[in-house]
């Protein structure tokens, strides 16, 4: 009976390591290629020819490399280095990811409820048009759609744009209101974006 029970805990257990096992991670690119010359010939097993594995771990977001490892393994000689990219699907883009390109005076209008020419604007009045931004956000992003959040995306980057053009005539503490609003706006898009994800798959 106590047999039984180890047996059956081993079959409940085995579709979960077969899974941990087979699934690949999203962000791992591995290359082969020839050892280099000084790989001791002793080491070699008879038949095979080492080659360098390169492991390199990406960062999602950016893409650029955060890790990477370097392991030597034998195939059979004569076989060619290879190079193959394991990742999984990225999910579907939907509007709502894309960062448009920036708004034009008349969406920014509309969405700030208030006229606005951005390449006009002030360091004062684009504080201004941060905090009518991010209240716009605030009280309405519960019923936004994709295409709502692609708009306040775009109008975001409008603000940006102008920002970075007048980066230097801000003190520190306008410097510091302004990223900690956008960093509010990524994480309330990003939690609605999570929240999303997870109700379409329950």
């Amino acid at each position: 009976m106590k047999n039984l029970s180890v047996f059956a805990a081993l079959l409940l257990a085995l579709p979960l390591a077969a899974a941990a096992q087979t699934t690949p991670s999203p962000t791992t690119k591995t290359t082969t290629t020839p050892a280099p010359a000084g790989t001791s010939p002793a080491a070699v097993p008879p038949g095979m020819q080492p080659q360098t594995e390169v492991t390199e771990d990406l960062d999602p977001a950016t893409g650029k490399v955060i890790r990477r490892t370097t392991r030597t393994i034998y195939v059979p000689a004569g076989t060619p280095p290879s190079s193959t990219t394991s990742k999984t699907t990225a999910p579907t883009t939907t509007d709502s990811d894309v960062a448009a390109s920036a708004a034009t005076d008349a969406q920014v209008t509309t969405f700030l409820r208030k006229k606005t020419t951005v390449s006009t604007l002030t360091t004062a009045g684009l504080l201004d048009a941060y905090n009518r931004f991010m209240d716009r956000v605030r009280a309405d992003r519960h019923s936004w759609k994709a295409a709502d959040w692609a708009t306040a995306s775009a109008v975001l980057s409008s603000l940006n744009g102008r920002y970075e053009q007048l980066r230097s005539s801000y003190t520190f503490d306008d410097k510091l209101t302004i990223r900690s609003q956008q960093a509010e706006y990524q994480a309330l898009r990003t939690g609605r974006q999570i929240s999303d994800s997870v109700s379409d798959k329950l």
